[in-house]
């Protein structure tokens, strides 16, 4: 295996987007860029043998700095999906965050995901990327650098590892955004797509799919993906915590308790037989099929356009706004 370097596109006249790219002995491989610490492209085989490309993305740098596009491949921080109100308390002190989605924050206000990262470090399997955020940055607290390691194994594993350091303590809730369609065929959506999602609960939400506090059953509804099934057997089924026509986009509580590496999901799909298993020590899981996408968008690369349920992401994480509902479970940054 190895890493190759290659230029991607310019963001900007002075700003150069590059790509880096592992592959493995089998021929899979993941390109990554360094705009966002993104995922460009995922390249795995069917039961076949046959590679196709199963994530969402551009041929063009500034479509990924477009909030409109859904964060498409990239790391999402610090603080990932929604606060209430774009503020919240910690260590009894308020902290005011931008409010770039209606009256709250999405995704800490997207500078993580809409910005270049540094390239720390590559091996032969490996690339580590580092941004630096200062104190204050969109509202949050602590001289804070956050790196994130991407890794391509010869057993077709991505592994992604988040690392933290904070000159106070904080608070840090990334994510990676990518979207995903394991059939590689530019006119399938995911309805066609199976998962299972290990969670017996998932948070609820008020009109604008704020978390409340209270957290639903799945069992009898159309949330349940206790076992695996079409994504589109019930996506538009009405049900409270769904936005008619918008389908999934909610967070489930894993059983994951312990705080140890466990199985959250799976993603197959029948027709080529590829099949994604995820594995987190977070307790969420924010199941996002696109709804919030047009129809009529063309961006996107060979393997289809980024548009409305064309890829479901799978987002590990703490429970959205955590931050301000003291029931939830979080883990906060210790100052080093």
């Amino acid at each position: 295996m190895a890493v190759e370097k290659s230029f991607f596109g310019n963001l900007d006249e002075s700003t150069p987007i590059y790509f880096y790219k592992i592959t493995n002995k089998n021929g899979a491989s993941v390109t990554l860029q360094t705009l966002g610490a993104g995922i460009h492209s995922l390249f795995m085989p069917d039961r076949e043998g046959k590679l196709a490309d199963v994530v969402l993305g551009f041929d063009d740098p500034k479509y990924y700095i477009n909030p409109d596009y859904g964060y498409q491949g990239l790391v999402v921080g610090r603080w990932a999906n929604r606060i209430r109100d774009g503020k919240f308390t910690f260590d009894s002190k308020e902290y005011i965050t931008p409010k770039n989605q209606g009256t709250w924050t999405l995704h800490g206000g997207g500078r993580f995901s809409f910005t270049p990262w540094e390239v720390e470090e590559t091996g032969e399997n490996f690339v580590t990327f580092m941004r630096f955020s200062p104190d204050g940055e969109d509202g949050f607290c602590g001289n804070f650098t956050m790196r994130v390691k991407y890794t391509l194994d010869d057993n077709n594993i991505l592994r992604l590892e988040y690392g933290v350091l904070s000159d106070i303590d904080t608070v840090a809730n990334p994510t990676n955004h990518a979207y995903f369609n394991l059939s590689g065929d530019k006119n399938r959506t995911v309805e066609d797509e199976y998962l299972l999602v290990n969670a017996d609960y998932f948070t609820e939400t008020d009109e604008n799919q704020l978390p409340t506090g209270e957290l639903g059953e799945v069992k009898d509804t159309m949330m349940d993906f206790t076992a695996l099934h079409k994504i589109g057997d019930n996506i538009d089924v009405p049900f409270r915590a769904i936005i008619e026509g918008i389908g999934y986009d909610n967070n489930y509580c894993l059983r994951n308790k312990d705080g140890k590496m466990q199985h959250a999901a799976t993603l197959y799909d029948e027709i080529t037989g590829r099949k994604m298993e995820v594995f987190t020590d977070l307790p969420g899981i924010q199941v996002y099929c696109g709804g919030w996408l047009k129809s009529d968008y063309t961006a996107g690369k060979e393997n289809g356009a980024v548009s409305y349920r064309r890829g479901v992401a799978l987002e590990t994480q703490f429970y959205p706004d955590t931050v301000n509902i003291k029931d939830f479970p979080i883990r906060t940054v210790k100052a080093n």
